[in-house]
């Protein structure tokens, strides 16, 4: 059994001259690969929280905004109205060595 896995969030940031840069930022180390991805599925929801909770969404009466959390094989990602703007995915820190490569 492997150990060492690690959660990483992925995001979008805007540059100063208004496009968007991804930003890589580590969210923990674990033995366990349950613990990454429980892990991962909690900053995902404390993320969500955040999102649903901006005052510009409220300033904005009429607007609808989807906020919402995708399940992948890699870990969760946060959407808005179709935009991934967070991923939190878990990777294995030990990639297996392959014999004779």
């Amino acid at each position: 059994m492997k150990t060492g896995f690690s959660v990483l969030r992925f995001s979008l940031k805007q540059a100063p001259d208004g496009r968007l840069t991804q930003e890589v930022r580590r969210c923990g180390e674990f033995n366990d690969v349950e613990q990454a991805f429980d892990t991962a599925r909690m900053e995902a929801l404390r993320e969500w929280q955040d999102a649903v909770n901006q005052p510009e969404l409220a300033a904005k009466p009429g607007r609808v905004v989807e906020i919402k959390i995708k399940d992948t094989e890699w870990g969760y990602e946060l959407k808005k109205d179709h935009q991934v703007v967070s991923r939190f995915w878990v990777h294995d820190s030990t990639p297996a060595a392959i014999p004779g490569a």
